[in-house]
């Protein structure tokens, strides 16, 4: 536990209120923003990204339990509304977002959402909606999980080799391989999955696995009151590509869900960038805040931790808590207290 974490524990005997309206004296109304990516019970054999399990579905109720007793759970279409109308943050607001675009999105945390009768922003992939496709991560992990080999090494550009036997197992490989490639250029990453599969001996037949929701699933949410965002096309290392791919990848999410669904689309949520500089991260995040506005979306979450205040709020630039599986039901209350201390 670092001292960090330490110090939120220690804090955590304050009870939640008083530490929201000390919150509320010293810097006024905020926004907060929860980031889950798949809710589920994660089954014995698993060959994809554990990572991306954000809850089981006791620890989600856990957490509505939570969320419906000091927050009103809205999502970003109501927030825009209440601010149009008011010119303020709504006072005890919380918005649940879902990236991704993940079949259990709908089958799992949809159902457990209308019991708790809230809502949620849910931001898809569009590319990968109603099609057998993996996203890259999911591919890596598959490939060290399934293979027959129990030792290899995977020669990533620009890298260190990766002796995948010198980890306690296959999803801590597949964790450092998927941080690793990360520095990639989007082009070289599909590259060396590729070559990686066939290394590893394993056959990426994508037509096997149904990840994602459906359109008709997708336009069933709509219809139950959850509010869908854009979150690319094909899910790219944002920073990793050149400015037209950007471009193309935000504006064509909003383009396709829209035609898919004929429900407006003001919401884009940032897929993941890759490792950039101190002197990279502001330059980056200008150009990317500049194509979402031409794109015609009136909000953006990016990638900041904390919550978004009032005072200086930034539409395009929306902070959020991600949210993970390890997180004990304390360790969750205490993040949403003292979000500045539990940062990624």
């Amino acid at each position: 536990m670092t001292k960090r974490h330490l110090l939120g524990h220690l804090l955590g005997i304050v009870p939640f209120g008083t530490v929201r309206a000390m919150r509320l004296l010293h810097r006024g109304r905020h926004l907060t923003i929860l980031t889950y990516h798949r809710v589920m019970d994660r089954p014995d054999y698993f060959p994809f990204d554990e990572d991306l399990i954000s809850a089981s579905t006791r620890q989600f109720r856990s957490h509505l339990d939570f969320v419906t007793k000091h927050f009103d759970v809205i999502n970003f279409r109501m927030l825009d509304e209440y601010m149009e109308k008011n010119g303020t943050l709504p006072p005890r607001a919380l918005i649940i977002t879902f990236d991704d675009g993940y079949r259990d999105n709908h089958e799992v945390a949809w159902p457990i959402l209308k019991e708790y009768g809230v809502t949620a922003t849910m931001f898809v992939t569009a590319g990968f909606i109603g099609r057998r496709r993996m996203f890259w991560w999911d591919r890596i992990a598959y490939i060290v999980k399934t293979s027959p080999k129990r030792d290899a090494r995977a020669d990533i550009p620009g890298a260190a080799p990766v002796d995948l036997g010198a980890f306690p197992d296959r999803q801590s490989a597949a964790r450092h391989l998927i941080r690793t490639v990360k520095n990639l250029p989007d082009g070289e990453k599909e590259d060396f999955i590729g070559r990686f599969a066939g290394i590893m001996g394993v056959s990426l037949n994508e037509d096997e696995h149904t990840l994602t929701m459906s359109w008709d699933q997708v336009r069933e949410l709509i219809a139950g009151g959850i509010e869908i965002g854009g979150h690319s096309v094909n899910h790219p290392i944002f920073s990793n590509t050149g400015e037209e791919r950007l471009r193309d990848e935000v504006s064509g999410a909003k383009r396709i869900i829209e035609e898919q669904t004929g429900a407006a689309v003001i919401t884009f949520g940032s897929p993941g960038r890759g490792i950039l500089t101190a002197e990279e991260k502001p330059i980056f995040e200008r150009k990317l805040r500049s194509v979402i506005a031409e794109s015609g979306y009136k909000f953006c979450t990016m990638y900041r931790w904390g919550l978004g205040y009032e005072k200086g709020f930034e539409p395009y630039g929306v902070p959020r808590i991600s949210i993970e599986s390890h997180d004990t039901d304390r360790l969750f209350k205490i993040k949403l207290a003292y979000p500045e201390l539990l940062t990624y």
